[in-house]
């Protein structure tokens, strides 16, 4: 049995392709494809440096956050549990409302995705890295797909290249990775500060 008849790489090793006519190889050559050449368009939208922003403002939500009452609270829990279930019920409801705060923001920086990909590809950007890999982002990935695969796709098919937006999500990633280890720091400081030392006989 014989292949369809059809475009096959040459099998001489020559570039581009041969017509496969189902019984022979015939004299019609296919040339190698050629690579589009880069577009010259500014790369850099708000929208993408509005997507950075939202998704890097959970993060700083961490300074909202104010332990100290609800660990306070718990270390006079054997003396006033009343006090200590107010704190707590206190403490979990501000917990909630900076977690679905941090969900808009999510969902704002998968729309600012979006709306930048539109506006590259009206900008005429062939084929630019798709807004859709910014929903990983849901899955607690960030926007590190989405930023990243846009850079490199950006790279291979503009002139400017797009490392700018990079750049400044890479510094603010280690900055807030910054503020999340003081903020531990300090919060492991007030729990450690506020254990009793010594005994009593």
């Amino acid at each position: 049995m014989s292949a369809a008849a059809g475009w096959y790489p040459d099998p001489t090793g020559a570039p581009g392709g041969r017509w496969w006519d189902g019984a022979q190889w015939t004299a019609h050559t296919l040339a190698p494809p050629v690579a589009p050449r880069p577009v010259d368009v500014p790369t850099n939208t708000v929208w993408i440096w509005l997507a950075i922003a939202a998704s890097t403002l959970p993060l700083a939500s961490l300074l909202f956050l104010d332990p100290s009452g609800y660990i306070s609270a718990t270390m006079r829990a054997a003396h006033d549990a009343e006090a200590a279930f107010a704190a707590s019920v206190a403490w979990m409801l501000q917990c909630l409302t900076i977690g679905l705060v941090s969900w808009v923001f999510v969902g704002a920086a998968i729309l600012f995705s979006w709306l930048d990909w539109r506006e590259l590809r009206r900008r005429g950007v062939p084929v630019p890295f798709h807004w859709a890999w910014a929903l990983l982002a849901l899955a607690g990935a960030g926007l590190a797909v989405y930023v990243i695969g846009r850079t490199v796709v950006l790279r291979r098919r503009t002139t400017a290249g797009g490392w700018a937006p990079l750049w400044v999500w890479i510094g603010t990633l280690v900055l807030a990775v910054i503020v999340a280890i003081a903020w531990a720091t300090t919060i492991v400081a007030q729990i450690l500060g506020s254990i009793p030392i010594g005994l009593s006989a």
